[in-house]
Protein backbone atom coordinates (compact mmCIF):
# COMPACT_ATOMS: atom_id res chain seq x y z
CA UNK A 1 0.00 0.00 0.00
CA UNK A 2 2.85 2.36 0.91
CA UNK A 3 4.62 1.48 -2.35
CA UNK A 4 1.49 2.55 -4.28
CA UNK A 5 1.26 5.85 -2.40
CA UNK A 6 4.85 6.94 -3.14
CA UNK A 7 4.41 7.13 -6.96
CA UNK A 8 1.05 8.88 -6.46
CA UNK A 9 2.71 11.45 -4.16
CA UNK A 10 5.47 12.03 -6.71
CA UNK A 11 2.87 12.53 -9.46
CA UNK A 12 1.03 15.06 -7.30
CA UNK A 13 4.23 17.01 -6.67
CA UNK A 14 4.89 16.99 -10.42
CA UNK A 15 1.36 18.27 -10.99
CA UNK A 16 1.98 21.09 -8.50
CA UNK A 17 5.15 22.09 -10.37
CA UNK A 18 3.41 22.05 -13.76
CA UNK A 19 0.48 24.05 -12.36
CA UNK A 20 2.91 26.65 -11.06
CA UNK A 21 4.68 26.79 -14.43
CA UNK A 22 1.35 27.26 -16.23
CA UNK A 23 0.44 30.04 -13.79
CA UNK A 24 3.74 31.83 -14.43
CA UNK A 25 3.40 31.68 -18.21
CA UNK A 26 -0.29 32.50 -18.25
CA UNK A 27 -0.11 35.34 -15.73
CA UNK A 28 2.86 37.02 -17.40
CA UNK A 29 0.78 37.44 -20.54
CA UNK A 30 -2.55 37.78 -18.76
CA UNK A 31 -1.50 40.52 -16.32
CA UNK A 32 0.32 42.43 -19.05
CA UNK A 33 -2.82 42.52 -21.16
CA UNK A 34 -5.58 42.97 -18.61
CA UNK A 35 -4.33 44.11 -15.22
CA UNK A 36 -1.33 46.39 -15.69
CA UNK A 37 -0.69 49.85 -17.06
CA UNK A 38 0.11 48.37 -20.48
CA UNK A 39 -3.43 48.01 -21.80
CA UNK A 40 -4.39 51.50 -20.55
CA UNK A 41 -1.33 53.04 -22.22
CA UNK A 42 -1.98 51.00 -25.36
CA UNK A 43 -5.60 52.19 -25.57
CA UNK A 44 -4.62 55.78 -24.76
CA UNK A 45 -1.96 55.79 -27.49
CA UNK A 46 -4.70 54.69 -29.90
CA UNK A 47 -6.64 57.81 -28.84
CA UNK A 48 -9.04 56.19 -26.35
CA UNK A 49 -10.83 58.20 -23.64
CA UNK A 50 -10.45 57.61 -19.89
CA UNK A 51 -13.79 55.79 -19.92
CA UNK A 52 -12.68 53.45 -22.74
CA UNK A 53 -9.31 52.81 -21.07
CA UNK A 54 -10.94 51.91 -17.73
CA UNK A 55 -13.50 49.77 -19.56
CA UNK A 56 -10.76 47.55 -21.02
CA UNK A 57 -9.64 46.63 -17.48
CA UNK A 58 -13.20 45.67 -16.41
CA UNK A 59 -13.96 43.11 -19.13
CA UNK A 60 -11.93 40.17 -17.80
CA UNK A 61 -13.33 40.06 -14.24
CA UNK A 62 -16.83 41.00 -15.45
CA UNK A 63 -17.04 38.17 -17.98
CA UNK A 64 -15.48 35.78 -15.48
CA UNK A 65 -18.39 36.57 -13.17
CA UNK A 66 -21.10 36.39 -15.83
CA UNK A 67 -19.89 33.26 -17.62
CA UNK A 68 -18.15 31.12 -15.01
CA UNK A 69 -21.24 29.08 -14.03
CA UNK A 70 -22.15 27.95 -17.59
CA UNK A 71 -18.44 27.37 -18.21
CA UNK A 72 -18.30 25.24 -15.05
CA UNK A 73 -21.18 23.12 -16.36
CA UNK A 74 -19.21 22.70 -19.60
CA UNK A 75 -16.07 21.82 -17.62
CA UNK A 76 -17.96 19.07 -15.75
CA UNK A 77 -19.03 17.53 -19.06
CA UNK A 78 -15.75 17.92 -20.97
CA UNK A 79 -13.21 17.72 -18.15
CA UNK A 80 -11.40 20.52 -16.37
CA UNK A 81 -8.03 19.96 -18.02
CA UNK A 82 -9.46 19.67 -21.53
CA UNK A 83 -11.49 22.88 -21.34
CA UNK A 84 -8.50 24.81 -19.97
CA UNK A 85 -6.19 23.65 -22.77
CA UNK A 86 -8.68 24.34 -25.58
CA UNK A 87 -9.79 27.76 -24.34
CA UNK A 88 -6.23 28.85 -23.51
CA UNK A 89 -5.23 28.08 -27.10
CA UNK A 90 -8.17 30.17 -28.38
CA UNK A 91 -7.15 32.95 -26.00
CA UNK A 92 -3.77 33.17 -27.74
CA UNK A 93 -5.55 33.93 -31.03
CA UNK A 94 -7.63 36.69 -29.41
CA UNK A 95 -4.49 38.07 -27.72
CA UNK A 96 -2.61 38.33 -31.03
CA UNK A 97 -5.55 40.10 -32.69
CA UNK A 98 -5.56 42.64 -29.83
CA UNK A 99 -1.90 43.31 -30.56
CA UNK A 100 -2.73 43.80 -34.25
CA UNK A 101 -5.89 45.89 -33.66
CA UNK A 102 -4.25 49.26 -34.60
CA UNK A 103 -3.71 47.84 -38.11
CA UNK A 104 -7.50 47.80 -38.64
CA UNK A 105 -7.64 51.59 -39.01
CA UNK A 106 -11.09 52.96 -38.12
CA UNK A 107 -12.09 49.52 -36.92
CA UNK A 108 -9.25 49.42 -34.39
CA UNK A 109 -11.37 50.23 -31.32
CA UNK A 110 -14.19 47.75 -32.16
CA UNK A 111 -11.63 45.01 -32.88
CA UNK A 112 -9.84 45.76 -29.61
CA UNK A 113 -13.04 45.58 -27.55
CA UNK A 114 -14.37 42.50 -29.39
CA UNK A 115 -11.11 40.57 -28.89
CA UNK A 116 -10.93 41.67 -25.25
CA UNK A 117 -14.46 40.30 -24.78
CA UNK A 118 -13.54 36.99 -26.44
CA UNK A 119 -10.35 36.78 -24.37
CA UNK A 120 -12.42 37.40 -21.22
CA UNK A 121 -14.98 34.77 -22.27
CA UNK A 122 -12.27 32.15 -22.84
CA UNK A 123 -10.63 33.13 -19.55
CA UNK A 124 -13.91 32.40 -17.73
CA UNK A 125 -13.62 28.80 -18.90
CA UNK A 126 -10.05 28.67 -17.62
CA UNK A 127 -11.12 29.95 -14.18
CA UNK A 128 -14.05 27.50 -14.05
CA UNK A 129 -11.70 24.55 -14.53
CA UNK A 130 -8.63 25.85 -12.70
CA UNK A 131 -9.54 25.50 -9.01
CA UNK A 132 -11.30 22.12 -9.41
CA UNK A 133 -8.20 20.94 -11.30
CA UNK A 134 -6.01 22.08 -8.39
CA UNK A 135 -8.37 20.39 -5.95
CA UNK A 136 -7.84 17.04 -7.71
CA UNK A 137 -4.22 16.82 -6.52
CA UNK A 138 -3.84 19.45 -3.77
CA UNK A 139 -4.40 18.16 -0.21
CA UNK A 140 -6.32 20.45 2.20
CA UNK A 141 -3.32 20.87 4.52
CA UNK A 142 -1.15 22.11 1.62
CA UNK A 143 -3.60 24.69 0.19
CA UNK A 144 -2.55 27.93 1.86
CA UNK A 145 1.19 27.24 1.59
CA UNK A 146 1.00 26.03 -2.03
CA UNK A 147 -1.28 28.84 -3.20
CA UNK A 148 1.08 31.29 -1.53
CA UNK A 149 4.14 29.86 -3.32
CA UNK A 150 2.33 29.60 -6.64
CA UNK A 151 1.13 33.21 -6.52
CA UNK A 152 4.61 34.34 -5.51
CA UNK A 153 6.04 32.55 -8.55
CA UNK A 154 3.65 34.00 -11.16
CA UNK A 155 3.78 37.45 -9.65
CA UNK A 156 7.59 37.59 -9.67
CA UNK A 157 7.64 36.48 -13.32
CA UNK A 158 5.01 39.10 -14.22
CA UNK A 159 6.75 41.84 -12.23
CA UNK A 160 10.12 41.05 -13.81
CA UNK A 161 8.54 41.22 -17.26
CA UNK A 162 6.91 44.61 -16.56
CA UNK A 163 10.11 46.04 -15.04
CA UNK A 164 11.98 45.11 -18.23
CA UNK A 165 9.20 46.60 -20.39
CA UNK A 166 9.17 49.79 -18.31
CA UNK A 167 12.93 50.15 -18.69
CA UNK A 168 12.83 49.61 -22.47
CA UNK A 169 9.81 51.56 -23.74
CA UNK A 170 10.95 55.06 -22.68
CA UNK A 171 8.96 58.05 -21.42
CA UNK A 172 6.67 58.44 -24.43
CA UNK A 173 6.73 55.14 -26.35
CA UNK A 174 5.37 54.97 -29.90
CA UNK A 175 2.55 52.53 -30.61
CA UNK A 176 4.83 49.94 -32.20
CA UNK A 177 6.84 49.59 -28.98
CA UNK A 178 3.69 48.91 -26.99
CA UNK A 179 2.60 46.37 -29.61
CA UNK A 180 5.98 44.65 -29.37
CA UNK A 181 5.69 44.46 -25.57
CA UNK A 182 2.20 42.97 -25.83
CA UNK A 183 3.39 40.50 -28.46
CA UNK A 184 6.10 39.31 -26.05
CA UNK A 185 3.36 38.85 -23.45
CA UNK A 186 1.35 36.77 -25.93
CA UNK A 187 4.32 34.49 -26.52
CA UNK A 188 4.72 33.92 -22.77
CA UNK A 189 0.99 33.25 -22.50
CA UNK A 190 1.33 30.24 -24.84
CA UNK A 191 3.05 28.32 -22.04
CA UNK A 192 -0.21 28.05 -20.05
CA UNK A 193 -1.85 25.49 -22.35
CA UNK A 194 1.41 23.58 -22.86
CA UNK A 195 2.02 23.13 -19.12
CA UNK A 196 -1.60 22.27 -18.27
CA UNK A 197 -1.70 19.60 -20.99
CA UNK A 198 1.13 17.74 -19.21
CA UNK A 199 -0.53 17.61 -15.76
CA UNK A 200 -1.40 13.98 -14.89
CA UNK A 201 -5.06 13.04 -14.43
CA UNK A 202 -6.00 12.00 -10.89
CA UNK A 203 -9.08 10.16 -9.62
CA UNK A 204 -11.50 12.59 -7.99
CA UNK A 205 -14.93 12.47 -6.46
CA UNK A 206 -17.25 11.74 -9.32
CA UNK A 207 -19.51 14.67 -10.00
CA UNK A 208 -21.22 13.04 -12.95
CA UNK A 209 -23.07 15.22 -15.44
CA UNK A 210 -25.60 16.99 -13.23
CA UNK A 211 -28.19 19.22 -14.75
CA UNK A 212 -27.28 22.88 -14.73
CA UNK A 213 -30.19 23.76 -12.44
CA UNK A 214 -29.49 20.93 -9.96
CA UNK A 215 -25.83 21.83 -9.57
CA UNK A 216 -26.65 25.51 -9.13
CA UNK A 217 -29.37 24.83 -6.54
CA UNK A 218 -26.99 22.58 -4.60
CA UNK A 219 -24.43 25.41 -4.50
CA UNK A 220 -27.11 27.90 -3.47
CA UNK A 221 -28.22 25.58 -0.64
CA UNK A 222 -24.71 25.79 0.84
CA UNK A 223 -25.55 28.76 3.09
CA UNK A 224 -22.03 29.40 4.48
CA UNK A 225 -20.64 29.52 0.93
CA UNK A 226 -23.53 31.72 -0.26
CA UNK A 227 -23.00 34.21 2.57
CA UNK A 228 -19.27 34.32 1.94
CA UNK A 229 -19.87 34.83 -1.78
CA UNK A 230 -22.14 37.84 -1.16
CA UNK A 231 -19.55 39.35 1.17
CA UNK A 232 -16.77 38.99 -1.42
CA UNK A 233 -19.01 40.55 -4.09
CA UNK A 234 -19.50 43.68 -2.01
CA UNK A 235 -15.86 43.89 -0.90
CA UNK A 236 -14.54 43.57 -4.47
CA UNK A 237 -17.13 46.07 -5.69
CA UNK A 238 -15.62 48.53 -3.23
CA UNK A 239 -11.93 47.68 -3.57
CA UNK A 240 -11.14 46.32 -7.05
CA UNK A 241 -11.18 49.57 -9.03
CA UNK A 242 -8.36 51.25 -7.13
CA UNK A 243 -5.27 49.97 -8.97
CA UNK A 244 -6.32 50.74 -12.58
CA UNK A 245 -7.60 54.12 -11.39
CA UNK A 246 -4.10 54.82 -10.04
CA UNK A 247 -2.75 54.35 -13.58
CA UNK A 248 -5.22 56.87 -15.02
CA UNK A 249 -4.55 59.29 -12.16
CA UNK A 250 -0.80 59.06 -12.81
CA UNK A 251 -1.16 59.62 -16.55
CA UNK A 252 -3.93 62.24 -16.71
CA UNK A 253 -3.70 64.23 -13.46
CA UNK A 254 -0.15 63.72 -12.16
CA UNK A 255 1.37 63.68 -15.70
CA UNK A 256 3.79 60.85 -14.93
CA UNK A 257 6.00 59.61 -17.82
CA UNK A 258 4.76 56.35 -19.35
CA UNK A 259 7.80 54.36 -18.23
CA UNK A 260 7.27 55.55 -14.63
CA UNK A 261 3.64 54.43 -14.87
CA UNK A 262 4.65 50.96 -16.11
CA UNK A 263 7.31 50.65 -13.39
CA UNK A 264 4.74 51.56 -10.71
CA UNK A 265 2.50 48.90 -12.27
CA UNK A 266 5.38 46.45 -11.78
CA UNK A 267 5.74 47.63 -8.16
CA UNK A 268 2.10 46.60 -7.73
CA UNK A 269 3.08 43.06 -8.71
CA UNK A 270 6.06 43.14 -6.35
CA UNK A 271 3.65 43.96 -3.55
CA UNK A 272 1.47 41.06 -4.61
CA UNK A 273 4.33 38.59 -4.80
CA UNK A 274 5.64 39.54 -1.34
CA UNK A 275 2.07 39.42 -0.02
CA UNK A 276 1.70 35.97 -1.57
CA UNK A 277 4.98 34.83 -0.05
CA UNK A 278 3.88 36.00 3.41
CA UNK A 279 0.21 35.06 3.12
CA UNK A 280 0.61 31.43 4.22
CA UNK A 281 2.45 32.49 7.37
CA UNK A 282 0.02 35.35 8.04
CA UNK A 283 -3.03 33.08 7.73
CA UNK A 284 -1.48 30.26 9.77
CA UNK A 285 -0.38 32.70 12.47
CA UNK A 286 -3.39 35.02 12.69
CA UNK A 287 -6.17 33.11 10.92
CA UNK A 288 -8.68 34.04 8.19
CA UNK A 289 -10.66 36.31 10.51
CA UNK A 290 -7.79 38.63 11.44
CA UNK A 291 -6.53 38.66 7.84
CA UNK A 292 -9.88 39.86 6.50
CA UNK A 293 -10.33 42.47 9.24
CA UNK A 294 -6.85 43.88 8.57
CA UNK A 295 -7.55 43.95 4.82
CA UNK A 296 -10.64 46.11 5.35
CA UNK A 297 -8.75 48.63 7.44
CA UNK A 298 -5.82 48.83 5.02
CA UNK A 299 -8.02 49.17 1.91
CA UNK A 300 -9.78 52.17 3.45
CA UNK A 301 -6.61 53.87 4.73
CA UNK A 302 -4.70 53.46 1.44
CA UNK A 303 -7.58 54.82 -0.64
CA UNK A 304 -7.68 57.84 1.69
CA UNK A 305 -3.93 58.26 1.17
CA UNK A 306 -4.35 58.22 -2.62
CA UNK A 307 -7.20 60.73 -2.28
CA UNK A 308 -4.75 63.21 -0.74
CA UNK A 309 -2.20 63.05 -3.61
CA UNK A 310 -2.97 65.77 -6.16
CA UNK A 311 0.36 66.89 -7.61
CA UNK A 312 2.88 65.04 -9.76
CA UNK A 313 6.49 65.21 -8.54
CA UNK A 314 9.22 62.57 -8.08
CA UNK A 315 8.33 62.50 -4.39
CA UNK A 316 4.60 61.92 -5.01
CA UNK A 317 5.39 59.27 -7.65
CA UNK A 318 7.43 57.48 -4.99
CA UNK A 319 4.59 57.86 -2.48
CA UNK A 320 2.09 56.44 -4.97
CA UNK A 321 4.46 53.51 -5.51
CA UNK A 322 4.59 52.83 -1.76
CA UNK A 323 0.80 53.00 -1.44
CA UNK A 324 0.10 50.66 -4.37
CA UNK A 325 2.78 48.29 -3.02
CA UNK A 326 0.92 48.14 0.31
CA UNK A 327 -2.46 47.84 -1.42
CA UNK A 328 -1.33 44.93 -3.56
CA UNK A 329 0.35 43.25 -0.56
CA UNK A 330 -2.97 43.35 1.29
CA UNK A 331 -4.87 42.27 -1.84
CA UNK A 332 -2.64 39.20 -2.31
CA UNK A 333 -2.95 38.13 1.33
CA UNK A 334 -6.74 38.53 1.40
CA UNK A 335 -7.05 36.82 -2.00
CA UNK A 336 -5.24 33.71 -0.76
CA UNK A 337 -7.37 33.73 2.40
CA UNK A 338 -10.46 34.01 0.18
CA UNK A 339 -9.39 31.15 -2.09
CA UNK A 340 -8.55 28.86 0.84
CA UNK A 341 -11.92 29.60 2.46
CA UNK A 342 -13.78 29.02 -0.81
CA UNK A 343 -12.10 25.63 -1.37
CA UNK A 344 -12.88 24.64 2.23
CA UNK A 345 -16.58 25.58 1.96
CA UNK A 346 -17.21 23.99 -1.48
CA UNK A 347 -19.61 21.03 -1.33
CA UNK A 348 -17.98 17.62 -2.06
CA UNK A 349 -19.49 16.05 -5.18
CA UNK A 350 -20.43 19.47 -6.53
CA UNK A 351 -17.14 21.31 -6.18
CA UNK A 352 -16.85 22.58 -9.75
CA UNK A 353 -20.28 24.21 -9.61
CA UNK A 354 -19.82 25.39 -6.01
CA UNK A 355 -16.53 27.10 -6.86
CA UNK A 356 -18.09 28.60 -9.98
CA UNK A 357 -20.98 29.90 -7.86
CA UNK A 358 -18.50 31.66 -5.59
CA UNK A 359 -16.55 32.89 -8.62
CA UNK A 360 -19.68 34.48 -10.08
CA UNK A 361 -20.01 36.78 -7.08
CA UNK A 362 -16.26 37.33 -6.68
CA UNK A 363 -15.53 38.27 -10.29
CA UNK A 364 -18.78 40.11 -10.97
CA UNK A 365 -18.05 42.40 -8.03
CA UNK A 366 -14.53 42.96 -9.39
CA UNK A 367 -15.72 43.70 -12.92
CA UNK A 368 -18.56 45.97 -11.82
CA UNK A 369 -16.16 47.96 -9.66
CA UNK A 370 -14.16 48.92 -12.74
CA UNK A 371 -17.16 49.16 -15.07
CA UNK A 372 -19.00 51.53 -12.73
CA UNK A 373 -15.84 53.61 -12.34
CA UNK A 374 -15.59 53.75 -16.13
CA UNK A 375 -19.21 54.92 -16.41
CA UNK A 376 -18.70 57.53 -13.70
CA UNK A 377 -15.61 58.89 -15.47
CA UNK A 378 -17.39 58.99 -18.82
CA UNK A 379 -20.64 60.50 -17.55
CA UNK A 380 -19.02 63.56 -16.03
CA UNK A 381 -21.17 63.39 -12.87
CA UNK A 382 -18.09 64.06 -10.75
CA UNK A 383 -16.73 67.61 -10.79
CA UNK A 384 -13.45 67.78 -12.69
CA UNK A 385 -12.12 69.99 -9.87
CA UNK A 386 -13.32 70.96 -6.40
CA UNK A 387 -11.74 72.58 -3.37
CA UNK A 388 -11.42 72.28 0.37
CA UNK A 389 -9.93 75.61 1.40
CA UNK A 390 -6.89 76.17 -0.79
CA UNK A 391 -6.49 72.49 -1.74
CA UNK A 392 -7.81 71.38 -5.16
CA UNK A 393 -9.05 67.85 -5.82
CA UNK A 394 -9.83 66.18 -9.17
CA UNK A 395 -12.43 63.57 -10.14
CA UNK A 396 -9.90 60.72 -9.82
CA UNK A 397 -9.32 61.70 -6.19
CA UNK A 398 -13.09 61.82 -5.65
CA UNK A 399 -13.31 58.19 -6.72
CA UNK A 400 -10.57 57.17 -4.26
CA UNK A 401 -12.63 58.79 -1.50
CA UNK A 402 -15.75 56.91 -2.66
CA UNK A 403 -13.79 53.64 -2.62
CA UNK A 404 -12.69 54.26 0.98
CA UNK A 405 -16.26 54.88 2.13
CA UNK A 406 -17.50 51.81 0.21
CA UNK A 407 -14.88 49.57 1.87
CA UNK A 408 -16.06 50.76 5.29
CA UNK A 409 -19.64 49.87 4.28
CA UNK A 410 -18.54 46.39 3.11
CA UNK A 411 -17.14 45.68 6.59
CA UNK A 412 -20.71 45.43 7.89
CA UNK A 413 -21.14 42.22 5.85
CA UNK A 414 -18.41 40.45 7.81
CA UNK A 415 -21.27 39.07 9.92
CA UNK A 416 -22.07 36.57 7.12
CA UNK A 417 -18.48 35.28 6.81
CA UNK A 418 -18.18 31.84 8.52
CA UNK A 419 -14.53 32.40 9.47
CA UNK A 420 -15.41 35.64 11.27
CA UNK A 421 -18.80 34.80 12.82
CA UNK A 422 -19.40 31.02 12.60
CA UNK A 423 -23.05 30.07 13.03
CA UNK A 424 -24.23 26.51 13.55
CA UNK A 425 -22.63 23.42 12.05
CA UNK A 426 -21.52 23.21 8.44
CA UNK A 427 -19.14 21.14 6.32
CA UNK A 428 -15.66 22.68 6.33
CA UNK A 429 -12.92 20.86 4.40
CA UNK A 430 -9.99 22.88 5.71
CA UNK A 431 -6.76 22.45 7.63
Amino acid sequence: MVEEQVPMLAEKRRAEWLATLSACCGATGDVTLTDSAMIILFAATMGASDMFSMLTTSLLPLFNGLCIIPMAWLAIRLGNKRIIVVLSALSVVAYLLIVLSPQFGRGAAPVLILMMILFALFHAGYVAGWFPLLDSFLAPERRSAYLSRMRFSWQISSAAFLFVVGALIGKNPPLWKLQLALFAGALAFCGRALAISRIPTFPTEREGHPRFREGLLAALANKPLAGYSVYMFVLNLAAYGTLPLVTLHLKRALHAPDNVTVIISAVTLVGMLIGSLCAGRIINRWGIKATLLAAHAMYAVINLGLFLIGTGTPVTYLLVGVLVFLYSFVFASSSIASTSEMMALATPGNKTMAMAFFGTFYYTGSGLSRLMSSIVLGSGILASEWRIGSVTFCHFQSLFLIYAVAVAFAAMLLVVVPAVFPKGEYLYDGH
